[in-house]
């Protein structure tokens, strides 16, 4: 029974590995591109594991088993599934030979790394960068966390569990302490924040020389709320997650009554798939007072939007709807008025919405857009502080 669920594995991910390697070839204009968006982000970690995975699995056994044969010993049967492999190396007489040989594949995976780690240096493309810095991730985290967890809770490879059952006290206490400071070393480089902003660089050019602009102006206007707000915004764009709830904190440490604390907050709770505390900062920033025209609009969109993902149709149409009452033409709204019909299965309701966009001109290219352009809203609640009287929104009465 067991064996025939690894190969149902195998042949699942035999199909996806060639679907993907199909993807690769008629996508190869769009993943070209310099701006990736997070679709393309996801397809590099699908490619990282349905290819790059198998090839160090392949790597990994073939490891062993040269490490095997130099020892004294050979390899009696093995198999291959692309995701997983078995070995069963004798003739290893010694506790030490034996270590050396099951951690063969491991030494192997990790050179491999390391040597991945200066192509990055030559700064290659974004798409190739990112599936690059995910690999070496991947390879790290492979061997350093999920495989000695899983070994311990039985569902790992055996080396990890090899050294759980056998060898001395002080052996197990070595291997422990060296791999408790690599898995340290480790966590300290990808955490580490000048590392992430040097990846960022390779992997989103754009948004990273965005951000560095940003840093300048923050640094020489520290109290403006426009500036401090647009900085999270690029953290996020630029994959520095931290740094950007880190900066929503000082935001509202200083700005607590401010849209820009609200739109930063909707924001990224959006991206974190939040979808109900989306809706409401949304919601909120729009029922700011002197918040009028196109800019309620966009709000009231992004909270149509973040209904919709939420899974309330109702109130994504309802939002939609008032959204077109302040601007005719908000794309979002249209756009999530279309995702509610086709949900409903009102096909033609959706086509014709779709082509009374077209006709007003809409390009229905929706970029960056989603749930709510950021430069756009930004633009618009600097301008409405010049003209008008400044907001107070209701965040003090908005709890996380």
């Amino acid at each position: 029974m067991n064996e025939i669920y690894l190969w149902s594995v195998t042949g699942m991910a035999c199909l996806i590995s060639l679907n993907t390697i199909w993807r690769l070839f008629i996508d190869r204009r769009r993943l070209g591109n310099e701006d990736l968006n997070e679709s393309d982000r996801a397809f590099a970690w699908r490619t990282v594991v349905f290819l790059v995975f198998p090839l160090l699995n392949l790597l990994d056994l073939k490891a062993t088993e040269k490490a095997a044969e130099l020892l004294g010993g050979h390899v009696t049967n093995w198999a291959y599934g692309l995701l997983w492999y078995h070995i069963h190396p004798v003739g290893l007489t010694s506790h030490l030979d034996l270590s050396i040989t099951l951690f063969a594949g491991v030494v192997a995976q990790i050179v491999l790394a390391l040597l991945l780690i200066p192509a990055l240096v030559f700064r290659p493309h974004p798409f190739l960068a990112t599936v690059l810095g995910y690999t070496i991730s991947f390879i790290f985290a492979l061997n350093l966390i999920f495989d000695p967890v899983l070994s311990f809770l039985g569902m790992g490879s055996p080396r990890w569990q090899f050294i759980y059952t056998t060898g001395s006290l002080d052996s197990k206490l070595f291997v422990l302490a060296l791999h408790a400071s690599s898995v340290i070393a480790y966590l300290a480089v990808v955490l580490n924040h000048k590392c992430r902003l040097w990846f960022s660089e390779l992997s989103r050019p754009k948004a990273a020389d965005e951000l560095k602009e940003a840093l300048v102006k923050a640094k020489a206007q520290t109290d403006n709320a426009r500036l401090a707000c647009r900085l999270g915004l690029l953290y996020d764009k630029a994959g520095l997650r931290r740094r950007a709830r880190k900066q929503l904190k000082t935001l509202k440490s200083k700005h607590p009554n401010s849209l820009y604390s609200l739109l930063l907050s909707a924001v990224l709770y959006y991206r974190k798939h939040e979808y109900k505390q989306a809706l409401t900062a949304f919601a909120q920033a729009a029922e700011a007072p002197n918040v009028m025209g196109q800019l309620k609009a966009s709000l009231l969109a992004a909270a149509g939007c973040a209904a919709f993902a939420d899974g309330e149709i109702t109130k994504a149409l309802n939002y939609c709807e008032r959204a077109l009452e302040f601007d005719d033409n908000c794309l979002v709204a249209r756009m999530v008025k279309v995702d509610v019909f086709l949900h409903q299965g009102k096909k033609e309701t959706a086509a014709e919405e779709i082509l009374q966009s077209m006709r007003r001109g809409l390009s229905l290219n929706l970029e960056n857009k989603i749930p709510v352009d950021c430069e756009e809203v930004l633009e618009a609640i600097a301008h409405m502080e010049e003209t008008q009287v400044k907001p107070v929104a209701t965040a003090s009465k908005w709890r996380n």
